[in-house]
């Protein structure tokens, strides 16, 4: 049972947008759109109080909106790119004392690694941001980050670069003596492993996931998807073409650092 005293709200960080693979969240997997499964996912977590989406308020994303409404998912709309600013209303709006960030780019996320998130969040209140990707040991697309509503108030109100309104987590993750910061590391890394879906191929590989693994009424978690990658290693393979290696001061992500580089003084 979530305590009551704390709400925590699932918030589904999603716009229509992407150049890789674009209208990606509406793409349907075993008839659900990803933002379903991702839905349909944490709804089987037990700490969490309430799951929304988080969108942008561009008419792009009408139509993300009204499949919200259909499949009875919250929402909020703000700002395109800047998300401190749209995660923090978000939270706002629904009154969250903390938000669990999920990326529209995560189908497969495991409502087990949230709950164990959320509980070690209620244990240490004092905290500002949990995660388990400083530095990344899990797969890239089981990312988990719960962000409290003190924190996310102190980023907006004191981040003015874009770079770092985009990147949301980067500024506590850049100020550790500024913000407390609990990260949780898997037994061994595995980091390794793409399970997010951002190009063609990493599409391909969830889909076939989700038919072999899916039973309605269930959610299969990571350590399935470890069982069936040992059983058919050669499913790694897919999209091992785009597992991002840059992990630069425990942050991964070749695309924060290339533009963080390409924006500072020379």
């Amino acid at each position: 049972m979530a305590n009551s005293k704390l709400k925590i709200v699932a918030v589904i960080q999603a716009r229509m947008g992407s150049a890789r693979l674009p209208g990606k969240v509406l793409k349907k997997i075993l008839g659900r759109t990803l933002i379903e499964w991702i839905h349909y996912r944490l709804s089987f977590c037990k700490e969490i109080e309430q799951i929304v989406l988080g969108t942008a308020d561009t008419a792009e994303n009408d139509k993300l909106v009204n499949h919200a409404k259909k499949i009875g998912l919250a929402y909020f709309r703000g700002s395109e790119n800047d998300l401190v600013s749209r995660l923090y209303k978000t939270a706002r709006k629904f009154s969250a004392d903390a938000i669990v960030r999920i990326t529209g780019d995560c189908p497969l996320v495991d409502p087990n690694l949230v709950d164990s998130l959320v509980r070690k969040y209620r244990k240490n209140r004092e905290v500002d941001y949990i995660c388990n990707v400083f530095p990344p040991t899990y797969p890239d697309g089981m990312d988990i980050e719960i962000i409290s509503f003190r924190a996310l108030e102190s980023l907006n109100k004191e981040i003015k670069d874009a770079l770092h309104r985009e990147w949301i987590t980067t500024t506590i993750m850049e100020n550790p003596d500024k913000y407390k910061v609990l990260n949780v590391r898997y037994k061994k890394n595995i980091s390794y492993l793409r399970l997010t879906v951002d190009y063609p191929e990493d599409f391909r590989l969830v889909e076939i996931i989700f038919k072999k693994l899916h039973r309605e009424r269930k959610a299969f978690t990571l350590q399935d998807i470890l069982k069936l990658f040992k059983k058919k290693p050669s499913l790694i393979s897919i999209n091992e073409k785009w597992v991002d290696k840059t992990v630069i001061n425990n942050i991964r992500s070749g695309e924060f650092h290339r533009l963080k580089s390409k924006n500072s003084p020379c």
